[in-house]
């Protein structure tokens, strides 16, 4: 009976892949996994936005320190709550104000940040300038807040030092 079979069907390996049945299911699956996945993605993407902004004005404070020890000189930063943006400039028209104003070199900028975020700062006339031992002006933080809610970052810095942080 054995020879009659191998005879009829030869010695035939079993054929190797995967069925339709098979490939369809997977992809049923993997449907599933994105359709789970895709509003907390949604939801992330606001906060990875306002962490983002944080982290664009840290670096733009830590330059603007850098720049005025390397150079001697003073530099700050300047947020524009109402125009939602911010830059850096070397404070010239008037050094011993520590303000921004007209005349003062823009350096970078301004930077314009989504309208999804509310921004903040609890410094004076809205900035923070840099004096060429490296000391800021003033403490305080500038904050970015996502207007529904949901994401608050904070960059603060220290008067004496004049280091930042993202908090």
């Amino acid at each position: 009976m054995i020879k009659i079979l191998k005879h009829r069907f030869g010695n035939r390996r079993p054929e190797r892949g995967f069925t339709m049945l098979e490939m369809m299911i997977i992809v049923v699956i993997i449907g599933i996994v994105a359709a789970l996945a895709a509003p907390t993605f949604f939801s992330a993407a606001p906060r990875l936005k306002a962490r983002t902004e944080a982290r664009n004005i840290l670096n733009m404070i830590r330059l603007a320190r850098s720049k005025a020890i390397s150079d001697g000189a003073q530099y700050g930063v300047y947020l524009d709550t109402a125009g939602r943006q911010y830059l850096l400039f070397k404070d010239i028209s008037s050094p011993d104000l520590m303000s921004y104003d007209n005349g003062d070199s823009l350096v970078s900028g301004p930077v314009s940040f989504s309208p999804e975020l509310a921004a903040n700062s609890s410094f004076t006339g809205d900035v923070v300038v840099f004096i060429s031992t490296g000391r800021a002006s003033q403490s305080g933080n500038f904050t970015f807040d996502l207007t529904g809610g949901g994401a608050l970052y904070t960059v603060s810095i220290l008067a004496s030092t004049g280091r930042s942080k993202l908090q």
